[in-house]
C-alpha cells in the first residue's frame, strides 16, 4: 500500500505558471517489473518521454502503486544508482520548465541522502533539495528554459545501511510551458571577391527548426538599395546560395533570417562582400593599389605615373590630380562622391576595362591644341556626358555638327550629345596664334557606345572616351563592317598668307588613316608632317566613310593604356611615331614652292588585294583647297591604296592629280618602309614620255589648272631597260602593257566588254567575253616570244587594236 508522506510546499508565484507536461500516479501491481515504466503516464502531445526508469546498479523490488528499487549506494553516490526521466520536445517545439514535483518513501534500511540532477551539465550539479518523502523543485533557472532537444533528469540515492534497503517514487509531475521554437538567425562568414566577380557562393550552418531561409543583398549598409531580386528572397530549406547579377568591383552587404511555422528569426550578422580594398589617408592601408584591389581616397593624391585598381572611390572634398601622360587604369567603376574631384591634365589617360562599369561624379579633362589662329576650326568629341558647348569653349561664336551631308550650326547651350558624335568649334575672333587649352567636365563615358548615323558616305563621329583608342581595332570590329576607306582627320591648317608680294599656301586638309597606314598633310622631313599613327586621342572627332547607312560601335577593348598613346590630337602639340610590321609602303608628296602640299600612300600589305578593300583603300576626301594627289584604280581616286602581297617589282600604279594652281610642281618620296626602302622607285611621265628615278631626287614638272588622271605611273623598274614595249592609245584612254608573261589592259573611260589576242597569222590565242571591268589581266597565255595583236571592245562598242611584244 502506498504511504503518502508528501510534504506540502507552497509554490512561489512563478511556479503557478505552466501546466503538467509529463506525470504518472504509478498505480498497479509491481510497476517495477518494467524498466522503464510507462503505463498510466500523462504526456503532452508536443513532447515524447521514456517513462520512469532505473540505473543499472539497481534491482527491482516487488511493490504495488509505486516504482521501487534496492541496491543503493552505501557511503557515496553510485553514478549508476538512480531513477531517470527523459523528455524530448517535438520538432519545432521548445520547453520552458517550471518545476518537478514528486512523492516517495524508503524502507528502514533505505538511503537517506538524495540528489536531483540533469543532463544539461552531465549530471554534476544538484538542482534544489530533495528528500525521501518528496519535494517540489523549481526548474525556472536559465539552463532549463528554451529546451529544444532531449533532456534527462535523475534522482540519486545513497548512504544506505544495507543493500536490501529500498527507495521508491510513488508519483511525479513535470510542470512547464511548451511553445513553438522560433528559428535561430544564421551566422554568416566574411566573403572576399575577385575584381572581375559578378557572382559568389554563400554557405551557412544548419539551424534547428529552420524550415526556410531568406536573404537580403544591398549596395548600402543600411539596406535601402537592394540588388535586383534579392530583397527578402526566399531560398527554401537549403544551406547555400549563389548570388549573381553583381557589378564587378562593387561592394555589397548581405544579411539573412530564417522562418518556421512559429515565426521569423532575428537578422543574422551583416557581412560586407567586396574585393580587397586599400585606403589612402596619407599612407595606403593595405599596400599600394593594384588591379585586384579597390582604392579609396580619404586625402588628396597626385598620380604621376600609373595607378591601377579594381575600382576607385574619391570621398567628398578629396582632390586627386593626374599628371600629363600619367594613367589611371580601372577594371571597374569610378565613384566621385559629393565635392570630390579628379582632374586629368593634357595627354593623361583614364582607362576602364569592364564595359558594364558605371561611373558617378564628374571629372575634369584637359586637352591642348597646338598653335591655332583666328577662324581655325577644331574637331571635337566629348569624353564626358552632357558637355555643354559654350561651357567647353565659352569664347567661340561658331559651333557645328555634320548632319545628312551638310554642316548644321549648333546653339552654344546645346550639349555635345549623343555620345560619340563629332562637333567642330571655331577659334574665337581676334585670337592670337597660340596653344589653346580646353577642359571637359562631366561623368566620364565608358563601355559600349553606338553612334547612329543617317548619311551613307560621310559621318562626323569621334573618340567617346577619356583615353586614346586603337583605330585599327575600331575599323576591324565586326559591328563596323560598313566602314569604307578609312578615317579622315582634319588638320585645320590656315589658308594661304601674303608674304611680301607672294601668297604662300598651307594645305588645310584631311589626313587619312586605314589599315595600310596614314597619309599626312605635310612632309615628314620638315618636322611639320603629322601622319596618323592609328591612335585616336581623347576628344578627337573625325570623318568616317561608310558603304551604307549604319551605326558605328565603340567599346573598351579599343582603348589604349600605353603611356604616350594619347598625344596625337589634330591639331596636335606632340607626335608619336609608330612602327608596324608586315607592311611595305611608300609615301609620295606633291608640292610647289608656294607651300601647296598633298601626300598619297601606296602599300603592299598583308590582307590587301588589288581590288577595292574597305579597310586598306582610302578614297581622297578632296579637302585640300589647292591640289589633290592620288593613285587611280577602277576610276576611283585613292589617297591610300593597299595592294596585294607578295610584292611584284613589275607592278605599276597609275597616279593622278588635280590642281587649281598652274605652274611648277614636284613629286618626291616622303618616306618608305619594308622592302620598298631598298627597292628602286620610278615615276613615268606619259606626257613628257620620260621615266624618272625618284630615289635620286624629286621630279619637277609644269601643269595647267585641271584634273589629270592618266599622266603618271608609279613603277619599280625602268621599262626602257627591260626591252618591254608599252603601247598607249591616248585617244581612246586605253593602256595595254606586258609584264612577266601577263598582258594588262587598263581602260580609263569605258568598261571593257571583250578581249581577243591573235598572232600575226590571225590565229586566235585568247578570247574573253563579258569582262565588265576597267582593268583586266590576261594570265597563262600559251605563246612564244613574238608580236601579238590585242583587240579590245569597249562597252560603247568601240574597238581598239594594238600590237605588243609578248615575252614568255
Amino acid at each position: 500500500m502506498k504511504i503518502f508522506l508528501q510534504i506540502l510546499i507552497y509554490s512561489l508565484p512563478f511556479l503557478s505558471f505552466g501546466q503538467s507536461i509529463f506525470s504518472n500516479s504509478i498505480d498497479g501491481v509491481n510497476p517495477n517489473d518494467s524498466n522503464p515504466y510507462t503505463f498510466g503516464q500523462y504526456v503532452d502531445p508536443n513532447i515524447s518521454v521514456t517513462g520512469i526508469g532505473r540505473g543499472t546498479a539497481l534491482y527491482e523490488v516487488n511493490a504495488n502503486d509505486r516504482y521501487d528499487a534496492k541496491s543503493w549506494g552505501f557511503a557515496t553516490l553510485d553514478s549508476n544508482a538512480y531513477f531517470e526521466f527523459t523528455i524530448i520536445p517535438n520538432t519545432g517545439k521548445e520547453i520552458d520548465f517550471v518545476s518537478f514535483v514528486y512523492t516517495g518513501q524508503i524502507s528502514p534500511n533505505g538511503p537517506i541522502r538524495f540528489a536531483f540532477r540533469s543532463s544539461v551539465d552531465n549530471f554534476t550539479s544538484d538542482i534544489g533539495i530533495i528528500t525521501a518523502n518528496g519535494a517540489t523543485v523549481s526548474l525556472s533557472a536559465v539552463p532549463f528554459q528554451n529546451i529544444t532537444s532531449s533532456i534527462s533528469f535523475r534522482i540519486y540515492g545513497w548512504n544506505t545501511t544495507a543493500g536490501t534497503g529500498t527507495f521508491s517514487i510513488n508519483n511525479f509531475k513535470f510542470n512547464g510551458i511548451i511553445s513553438c521554437s522560433l528559428p535561430k538567425a544564421p551566422v554568416l562568414t566574411e566573403t572576399s571577391l575577385s575584381c572581375s566577380a559578378t557572382s559568389f557562393n554563400l554557405h551557412w550552418e544548419a539551424l534547428l527548426f529552420s524550415e526556410n531561409y531568406f536573404i537580403d543583398v544591398a549596395t548600402d549598409a543600411g539596406f535601402l538599395n537592394y540588388l535586383l531580386g534579392y530583397k527578402d528572397k526566399a531560398l527554401g530549406n537549403v544551406l547555400s546560395e549563389t548570388i549573381s547579377g553583381l557589378s564587378a568591383g562593387k561592394t555589397y552587404y548581405v544579411r539573412m533570417h530564417s522562418m518556421n511555422n512559429c515565426g521569423i528569426s532575428v537578422y543574422s550578422n551583416v557581412i560586407e562582400v567586396a574585393p580587397p580594398v586599400t585606403v589612402y589617408d596619407g599612407v595606403w592601408s593595405n599596400g599600394t593599389p593594384d588591379a585586384n584591389k579597390n582604392v579609396r581616397f580619404l586625402k588628396d593624391f597626385n598620380v604621376d605615373n600609373l595607378l591601377e585598381a579594381c575600382s576607385c572611390q574619391i570621398d567628398d572634398g578629396v582632390a586627386v590630380h593626374v599628371d600629363s601622360d600619367a594613367i589611371v587604369k580601372l577594371q571597374n567603376d569610378l565613384d566621385i562622391i559629393g565635392d570630390g574631384s579628379l582632374k586629368f591634365e593634357n595627354n593623361a589617360t583614364l582607362i576602364q576595362v569592364n564595359d558594364k562599369a558605371v561611373n558617378t561624379g564628374k571629372i575634369n579633362y584637359v586637352r591642348n591644341t597646338s598653335t591655332v589662329e583666328n577662324f581655325d576650326y577644331v574637331y571635337w568629341c566629348s569624353p564626358v556626358e552632357n558637355q555643354m558647348l559654350n561651357l567647353f569653349s565659352p569664347n567661340s561664336d561658331r559651333y557645328y555638327s555634320y548632319e545628312t551631308g551638310a554642316w548644321v550650326m549648333q546653339n552654344g547651350t546645346n550639349r555635345m550629345n549623343p555620345v560619340g558624335k563629332g562637333f567642330i568649334i571655331r577659334v574665337p575672333k581676334a585670337y592670337t596664334s597660340a596653344v589653346q587649352t580646353f577642359e571637359f567636365s562631366g561623368v566620364p563615358n565608358n563601355g559600349e557606345v553606338w553612334v547612329d548615323v543617317g548619311v551613307v558616305k560621310s559621318n562626323l563621329i569621334g573618340n567617346p572616351y577619356p583615353s586614346a583608342i586603337n583605330a585599327k581595332v575600331f575599323m576591324m570590329d565586326p559591328h563596323n563592317s560598313k566602314i569604307s576607306g578609312g578615317l579622315y582627320f582634319w588638320t585645320h591648317n590656315t589658308k594661304r598668307k601674303l608674304e611680301g608680294s607672294q601668297y604662300v599656301y598651307t594645305s588645310s586638309d584631311y589626313t587619312l588613316y586605314n589599315l595600310t597606314g596614314g597619309a599626312g598633310p605635310a612632309p615628314s622631313t620638315n618636322g611639320l608632317g603629322v601622319t596618323p599613327s592609328g591612335e585616336i586621342a581623347a576628344g578627337q572627332a573625325f570623318f568616317v566613310a561608310s558603304s551604307e547607312s549604319s551605326q558605328f560601335y565603340f567599346n573598351n577593348a579599343m582603348r589604349i593604356s600605353d603611356s604616350g598613346s594619347n598625344t596625337q590630337f589634330f591639331k596636335p602639340s606632340n607626335t608619336k611615331k609608330s612602327t608596324e610590321i608586315e607592311k611595305n609602303r611608300i609615301w609620295l608628296n606633291l608640292t610647289n614652292d608656294g607651300g601647296a602640299f598633298k601626300q598619297l600612300l601606296v602599300g603592299y600589305i598583308t590582307g590587301a588585294t588589288n581590288d577595292f578593300d574597305r579597310l586598306y583603300d582610302g578614297v581622297s576626301f578632296n579637302g585640300n583647297t589647292y591640289i589633290d594627289f592620288y593613285s587611280v584604280s577602277n576610276l576611283k581616286n585613292f589617297t591610300i591604296q593597299g595592294r596585294k602581297l607578295p610584292f611584284d617589282p613589275t607592278d605599276e600604279v597609275p597616279l593622278g592629280y588635280k590642281t587649281t594652281i598652274a605652274g611648277t610642281f614636284q613629286i618626291s618620296i616622303d618616306n618608305s618602309d619594308g622592302i620598298l626602302m631598298n627597292q628602286s622607285v620610278y615615276l613615268e611621265d606619259k606626257t613628257a614620255n620620260s621615266i624618272h628615278d625618284l630615289k635620286r631626287g624629286a621630279y619637277s614638272f609644269t601643269t595647267e589648272i585641271g584634273t589629270f588622271n592618266d599622266r603618271f605611273v608609279l613603277r619599280y623598274s625602268d621599262i626602257s631597260k627591260l626591252g618591254v614595249d608599252d603601247n598607249f592609245v591616248k585617244e581612246r584612254k586605253v593602256v595595254i602593257s606586258v609584264k612577266n608573261s601577263q598582258i594588262k589592259i587598263n581602260s580609263f573611260d569605258e568598261v571593257i566588254s571583250s578581249i581577243r589576242v591573235y598572232d600575226l597569222k590571225g590565229g586566235l590565242l585568247y578570247n574573253k567575253n563579258k569582262v565588265n571591268k576597267y582593268e583586266f589581266i590576261v594570265e597563262h597565255l600559251t605563246s612564244n616570244d613574238q608580236l601579238l595583236i590585242v583587240t579590245i571592245q569597249l562597252e560603247n562598242e568601240k574597238r581598239v587594236s594594238e600590237k605588243i611584244i609578248f615575252h614568255d
